[in-house]
């Protein structure tokens, strides 16, 4: 379980210039809460892509060779783009805590949290998971709500939250 942990420690390092909300979503019927953000723009990617097929498709008829050697890579590209974008974010359950880390999410069984620590002083947010091993868990600061939805979360589900600045 410690190497899930190095290697989501290491997440935070990732800085992310244009990040894509996908949302923040409560939903009461299954008590979840879930935030997720894209790296990128989706709405560029399939705004490039339509501008991109239809310029294949205008130009089809006058130069086919060069469509097939510049232009169909170039749709492929958006559309692997589009599809396969990580989703980086949280998803608290009562019954754990899913950390999505782009192509590696880890799964924490609220149980095991011992408290959340949560500094935010000079735009810098951080928050830590710290179980009851001793062990801490530090989210992505690119993927966190915003403090106060974090600490609401967490204390609906019995969490202590620690270290407010």
């Amino acid at each position: 379980m410690s190497t899930n942990h190095a290697k989501l420690a290491a997440a935070p390092s990732r800085a992310f210039r244009n990040l894509g909300t996908i949302g923040s979503l409560y939903d009461p019927m299954s008590d979840t809460f879930t935030y997720a953000v894209r790296p990128g723009s989706s709405t560029l990617s399939v705004v490039a892509f339509v501008g991109l097929g239809a310029l294949t498709a205008l130009l089809w008829q006058a130069v086919p060779a060069f469509l097939l050697l510049f232009m169909i890579p170039a749709l492929a590209a958006c559309l692997w783009q589009v599809t396969k974008v990580p989703t980086y974010g949280i998803r608290i359950t009562p019954d754990a805590w899913f950390v999505m880390g782009g192509y590696e999410d880890l799964e924490i069984p609220t149980g095991q949290i011992s408290y959340l620590k949560v500094v935010d002083r000079n735009d810098q947010r951080r928050a830590t998971l710290m179980l009851v091993d001793g062990s801490e868990i530090i989210l992505s600061s690119d993927s966190l709500p915003a403090p106060l939805d974090l600490i609401r979360e967490a204390t609906q589900r019995g969490i202590p939250v620690r270290e407010i600045s």
